[in-house]
């Protein structure tokens, strides 16, 4: 707990969440006229992309709709102007994945009442997916076809064939953005299929989708079946959930959220094994909203957006001892999470910490406090210098679920998962050189210098610093432009400078998104 007392310390009053100035009207004017235009992947209008290709693939793509972009506005014709809720909309259009760019105009006319004017630039989402990775000595394949915004409808669906790590799957997803003509209500279903094994899953919700959302309900139902043994374990989940904002507004956020989880689970053969369980869980929401919009943090050359207030967000579940069940114990499932961002000049320092455990029988178990840090310096031309610091404490952890370390969590040049234990220290450092922005249109590329250090220590044994297992390395980031989540691939060079004996000192990894 004193990484959250740490990090409540820090909390200053929240900087002023003023929209851009080109958002700033005159208070109590009335929206007379809203305009919707929409541009298509390529701008063809422009004489760099009025090309053969660039056209090809404008026909190939259906632009998004209007009533699409109508639907997401957060304002209409007859309300009066407010310019927080203009720049929060910009704000949910970029996050939409079949939108790459947004930006709303607004200006008094001769009337004396706003005229709105929202440009939204599509990104491409028809996906050939042919993804390969490769980490620790092992090899993960994807191919398949995906588009994330069937005839500009913002519905999305998939269908992928993948290898992980020698483990044989597909799988095929659908989600809307609209359940029949009930505005924001979404939908989704998917189905996994692997040797063995399946699964579906169908949800239902009207999510929390702005600061003014008064109400978020859902609900879902999941059924998988999968080899224990000899036999075959299934598994059924069904849940509901309900939340509340309390006085909604601009600057803030007060939510309350409830929710309830049935759980079954059998293995067939000659001793059946059942699991029956109900959680009741409970969590709050309370947020001080300062957005700044950056770029070369985590994208390349697509803006971001973040969130520099205090959040603070409990949670606790019970799960109660029901005879009829087969429950004959109850267990508390308190956890807490709170962030906090800070920016001055050209740095950004995000901080956050996580605390969660297991109460049961007057025992507490499952115990893990983590700190994160992540500062990034922007000021250098066509580079962001990133330093990133992780600390996660467990106590009394399941054996089966300890904290783990290796190329997957940010210890590039050693074994996947090669270090296991209950206390773990990580440190990245990182000097990210844009080197190409929108390269023929179509990618942004970049490279990386970059330090890892950490290591876990087991329970029994004491923290040394001689333990640390540290790594040097340089890596290629290729990033798609056109797409909405600009997020790169990279590929790392590492090497070990302080491995165990019989593995190579080289690894190379081909992974998705920054290290951190």
């Amino acid at each position: 707990m004193r990484y959250l007392f740490i990090i409540l310390c820090l909390y200053a009053a929240p900087l002023s969440a003023a929209p851009r100035e080109a958002l700033r009207l005159p208070a109590g004017l009335i929206i007379s006229s809203i305009t919707i235009d929409t541009h298509n992947v390529f701008e063809t209008e422009i004489p760099a992309e009025n090309k053969l290709l660039y056209r090809a693939a404008n026909r190939v793509h259906r632009i998004t709709r209007e009533p699409v972009i109508l639907r997401e506005l957060l304002f209409e014709v007859g309300d009066r102007y407010n310019a927080s809720l203009v720049a929060e909309t910009e704000r949910n259009l970029r996050a939409l994945s079949f939108v790459r760019r947004a930006n709303i105009e607004a200006a008094v006319n001769k009337n004396g009442t706003v005229d709105v004017i929202v440009h939204t630039y599509d990104s491409w989402t028809l996906e050939v997916v042919a993804n390969y990775k490769r980490a620790g000595g092992a090899t993960s394949i994807k191919a398949g076809l995906a588009e994330g915004n069937i005839l500009g409808l913002a519905k999305s669906g998939s269908a992928v064939y993948s290898n992980d790590w020698g483990d044989a799957s597909m799988d095929l997803r659908y989600k809307d953005r609209q359940f029949l003509h009930y505005k924001r209500m979404q939908y989704a279903m998917a189905v996994r299929t692997a040797r063995g094994s399946r699964s579906l899953s169908l949800t239902l919700d009207r999510p929390f989708y702005a600061s003014i959302a008064r109400s978020a309900m859902g609900g879902s139902v999941t059924y998988a079946a999968a080899p224990a043994g000899e036999y075959t374990r299934q598994v059924v989940e069904a849940g509901v959930n309900y939340g509340i904002s309390m006085k909604p507004s601009t600057e803030r956020t007060r939510r309350v959220k409830f929710a309830v989880l049935a759980h079954r689970s059998e293995s067939s053969g000659p001793v059946p094994d059942r699991d029956r369980s109900v959680i009741f869980q409970a969590g709050a929401e309370w947020s001080e909203l300062d957005f700044l919009t950056v770029r070369r943090i985590r994208k390349f050359t697509h803006d971001e957006d973040y969130n520099l207030g205090l959040e603070v967000f409990p949670t606790v579940g019970v799960a109660p001892a029901i005879r009829a069940l087969g429950t004959t114990q109850t267990q508390l499932l308190p956890s807490l999470e709170v962030r906090k961002g800070y920016t001055w000049g050209r740095q950004l320092l995000f901080l956050s910490s996580k605390y969660s455990s297991k109460f049961a029988n007057g025992y507490n178990s499952g115990i893990l406090t983590s700190f994160d840090a992540a500062y990034f310096l922007r000021g250098l031309r066509y580079q962001t210098l990133g330093f990133h610091l992780g600390l996660d404490h467990g106590r009394r952890l399941d054996p089966l679920a300890p904290l783990v370390l290796g190329e997957f969590n940010g210890l590039r040049g050693y074994g996947v998962g090669q270090f296991t234990g209950s206390r773990r220290f990580l440190l990245n450092i990182e000097d990210r050189v844009y080197v190409w922005d929108d390269l023929i249109n179509l990618m942004d590329i970049g490279a990386v210098v970059f330090f890892d250090s950490g290591y876990v220590w087991p329970a029994s044994g004491p923290v040394k610093i001689g333990d640390l297992k540290n790594s040097i390395g340089i890596g290629l980031r290729v990033a798609p432009s056109r797409s909405s989540g600009n997020s790169p691939a990279r590929i790392d060079l590492a090497r070990a400078l302080n491995g165990s004996p019989g593995r190579p000192r080289w690894s190379l990894s081909i992974l998705g998104g920054q290290a951190f």
